[in-house]
């Protein structure tokens, strides 16, 4: 009886983690497919167009005693629509990531000077074989980029990889696990890498602190591991715009 009463809590107190640190389970960059040609919802008529960008996330390994980073990619279909925004259940998504998917529209439309209220916008994952839920903020600003690579119709720049909280005000904050998101980013041959400002400097031993005292540059670290790379801190959407669209 006692461990019935337990039980749900500790459920409640994973997932919270979980979500906070932006985590998906079981994934493996390799598998990603990406294929925006097709929206899963149909919305292919006149006027539909798409947008892509890499999402990072981190994972627990190791009977959940370690963390890893990981790839996956969100794509954004817009169409001419009444400001409905559809997020695929495959996999299934949580709450932190549905109210994100409706900021970074805002953001999106308003940079792109579009009125979202005449779009409708779906939202579909590409995540590797075995992830069954995503959620959490940490993906944010890719999210938003990748909407505003269909608002303008304007591709984005496959080699840059991004994480990053965003609120309705385009303004990035910092997210957890960024030194294993940016090894992840790497391994799969990012170039450019964007991370929020104040964490260009990370912590090596414990992966989730965010806003490190006293680590290492990031840059650094993935030069040092064998990796071509350039870090880029940005404080707000429009800092990585260049990055993305030059």
């Amino acid at each position: 009886m006692r461990w019935q009463r337990i039980l749900p809590i500790l459920c409640v107190l994973l997932l919270f983690s979980l979500a906070t640190a932006g985590c998906t389970v079981s994934l493996n960059p390799s598998n990603v497919q990406v294929n925006p040609s097709q929206s899963p919802l149909g919305i292919n008529s006149t006027g539909t167009s798409n947008g892509t960008a890499h999402m990072l996330a981190v994972e627990q390994v190791d009977n959940n005693s370690s963390y890893t980073g990981a790839v996956s990619d969100v794509i954004v279909y817009a169409q001419p629509g009444a400001g409905h925004i559809f997020v695929e259940t495959a996999p299934l998504t949580g709450v932190d990531f549905q109210e994100t998917a409706r900021n970074v529209i805002k953001v999106a439309a308003q940079l792109a000077h579009i009125n979202s209220n005449q779009r409708d916008f779906e939202f579909v994952l590409h995540v590797p074989k075995g992830v069954d839920a995503v959620d959490g903020p940490s993906a944010g600003l890719p999210m938003a980029i990748a909407a505003y690579s269909a608002l303008t119709k304007k591709e984005t720049n496959s080699s840059v990889y991004a994480t990053g909280a965003i609120d309705s005000n385009g303004t990035v904050s910092s997210v957890s696990g960024v030194y294993p998101k940016a090894q992840a980013a790497a391994k799969a041959g990012a170039r450019v890498i964007i991370v929020p400002s104040g964490e260009t400097v990370v912590s090596i031993t414990s992966p989730l602190a965010t806003n490190v005292v006293g680590g290492v540059n990031l840059q650094a670290q993935l030069q040092k591991e064998g990796y071509n790379v350039t870090v880029v801190g940005v404080k707000r959407i429009e800092d990585a715009l260049p990055y993305y669209f030059s």
